[in-house]
């Protein structure tokens, strides 16, 4: 049997040689009833992996509570990813796109940013439906994750104007539509123009004129990722047209005309 398999088998076999000495017990709740999960455990596993764990390891409590670590915050299959990567360095097959914001406040929580790595590249290779992509880009922003923020770009690029026009965009945080915007305009997959016209989409949206000053500055900081940037006497964003989106229009309303 080889290491991984060995430990591997040590976590699923916990009554086994060695036998494990701590165990982690994950609550939830299974439809309206209370419940939890344990997992059969290996101090100097969770403590060599994570100095968070090896904190609750040495703490008083760890002893009076009979060795058993007792946990809510994420469901019992992440938590299982997680010791499954503690124990083998492996991502679990069964890791998905709706599994992804506990596995990233679990990475947080315990401190380790290589789990992070891991699952991002896993979950490179899944389809990620739109939602999903503002979704992450929303976490990845909270956690200040620049691993998922390069895969969240790589996602978001060849939807670029989906994104724009989707409801959900009008509901980033504003430090969002910065990155958001940043990302589109250093790759110049959508137009000036075209970023523009979504900036001022969001901001009649989201209200954010002289009456919000503290929100509309920090808009107009991301306006200023653009040259040449005009607003309206009420603070609204003036967006130049092209001369050929001009010459259209004005052709438009001479055939109205006659």
């Amino acid at each position: 049997m080889n290491c991984k398999l060995r430990r591997l088998d040590l976590l699923r076999n916990g009554n086994k040689l060695p036998k494990s000495d701590c165990e982690l017990r994950v609550w939830y709740v299974d439809k309206t009833k209370r419940s939890f999960r344990q997992f059969h455990c290996h101090r100097i596993m969770l403590a060599s992996a994570s100095e968070e764990f090896e904190n609750l390891i040495n703490a008083p409590d760890f002893e009076q509570n009979r060795h058993v670590i007792t946990v809510d915050d994420a469901s019992p299959n992440a938590y299982e990813a997680l010791l499954l990567y503690i124990y083998t360095y492996e991502i679990c097959d069964a890791i998905n796109l709706d599994m992804y914001s506990e596995l990233l406040h679990l990475a947080t929580k315990y401190k380790i940013h290589d789990f992070v790595d891991c699952f991002v590249e896993k979950l490179a290779n899944q389809d990620w439906p739109i939602e999903t992509v503002l979704k992450i880009f929303h976490l990845a922003n909270k956690h200040s994750s620049p691993t998922i923020m390069d895969l969240v770009a790589k996602k978001i690029l060849p939807i670029a104007t989906q994104v724009l026009n989707d409801n959900c965009f009008l509901r980033l945080r504003v430090d969002e539509l910065k990155a958001l915007i940043t990302i589109l305009k250093d790759k110049q997959i959508v137009s000036d123009e075209d970023l523009l016209e979504a900036l001022k989409k969001y901001q009649i949206s989201n209200n954010l004129r002289y009456n919000n000053m503290e929100k509309f500055q920090e808009f107009v900081e991301i306006t200023q990722l653009f040259d040449e940037v005009l607003f309206e006497i009420d603070g609204t964003l003036a967006v130049k047209h092209s001369d050929t989106d001009h010459q259209r229009q004005s052709s438009s309303a001479r055939a109205s005309r006659s």
